[in-house]
């Protein structure tokens, strides 16, 4: 695992949660552009946040070698 700092770290985290957060929202905005019910655009928007944060924190474990 390299060697980073915690701060950094936790900054890495937070910019991934932001990333997701701003995909979550375009998902959103697209359900209701979409015309969809708000049930479904909140479904789609947690869909594409869980999905996004996941895939951050992975490519963050790949970036940093956890699991060698």
């Amino acid at each position: 695992m390299l060697n980073i700092s915690m701060s950094a770290l936790f900054l890495t985290i937070a910019m991934a949660v932001m990333l997701a957060l701003f995909v979550a929202g375009g998902a959103v905005a697209l359900a209701r552009w979409d015309k969809r019910s708000a049930a479904a655009a909140i479904i789609m928007g947690a869909v594409a946040f869980a999905g996004t944060l996941t895939l951050a924190i992975l490519l963050l474990g790949l970036v940093l070698g956890v699991g060698n």
